[in-house]
């Protein structure tokens, strides 16, 4: 279904393929896209990975046909119409939860080791993407960013393991030079990892964009380390990755674990420093 709208810009491509020096639609384009946008409705009403799916093929169609004005044009009315409404319910999603969001803050975020810099620039410049794919996948975005940044520290390269930002050992990204597409490809490939790892677990999971709480965090944090279920817990394989630079007992680290750098994360959003 997520090929569907390329197929149709396709087809619709290989009909008008003509540049025009200075374009302006026409009645029938403008019927056009209206009618498009009627049959991506009924493919993104409730589907969020569709809905983003959309949104970055227009991104990938508009740097392809940059050259003709009149498909430029309609891949860009497409695009509008596809980012409105995924701010729109993100925004809205944002909004419901942010008090809970507080409260969740003011009980756990305590007690970091003040020694610890935060690789706030490299993080931060990618919180809009991880974001918006986040939010697809119903995933909270802050567990999602402190992940990059435990396994790679907020790098925007390919580690020479061959294993990506997230270190998914089970795909193999070779090392090749690091652009905004395949960077976009290993966020999803880790949320498609993370949710079935999740499927997995006959655990009550309480993680996603809008709901999640400090057992949650930690019970993921520890099974992304390979930790080992016990009852209810997930044992972390290394306490370390979970709480390093949290608590007298985990002072000394030299960075953040998963779950203050989650808090972290969490706060700076808040705060509307992203």
């Amino acid at each position: 279904m997520t090929k569907k709208l390329l197929t149709l810009l396709v087809i619709w491509i290989g009909i008008f393929w003509f540049s025009f020096a200075s374009y302006v639609p026409t009645a029938k384009d403008t019927s056009n896209i209206k009618n498009l946008k009627n049959q991506l409705d009924k493919l993104i009403q409730n589907n969020t990975i569709n809905l983003r799916d959309f949104y970055n093929q227009t991104n990938q169609l508009q740097s392809q046909y940059s050259g003709d004005e009149r498909l430029n044009y309609m891949i860009t009315q497409l695009q509008s119409y596809l980012y409105t409404n995924l701010s729109a319910q993100k925004t809205a999603a944002k909004a419901t939860t942010k008090l809970d969001k507080q409260q969740f803050l003011a009980e756990y975020n305590t007690g970091y080791d003040s020694d610890i810099t935060l690789t706030v620039d490299q993080c931060t410049l990618q919180y809009n993407t991880i974001d918006n794919i986040s939010f697809a996948y119903d995933f909270p975005t802050a567990l999602t960013m402190a992940i990059w940044y435990r396994e790679s520290n907020c790098g925007f390269y390919l580690p020479k393991n061959g294993n990506g930002p997230f270190q998914i050992t089970t795909k193999n990204y070779w090392t090749w030079e690091m652009n905004q597409q395949l960077f976009i490809e290993t966020v999803e490939d880790f949320l498609k990892f993370a949710k079935n790892k999740l499927s997995k677990y006959t655990l009550s999971w309480n993680l996603s964009y809008n709901n999640f709480d400090y057992t949650g965090i930690v019970n993921f944090a520890a099974l992304y380390n390979w930790g080992t279920k016990s009852w209810w817990l997930i044992i972390p394989n290394n306490p370390k990755y979970v709480f390093d630079g949290y608590g007298e007992e985990y002072s000394g680290a030299s960075r953040f674990g998963v779950l203050p750098q989650f808090l972290k994360v969490l706060e700076r959003e808040l705060d509307n420093k992203y």
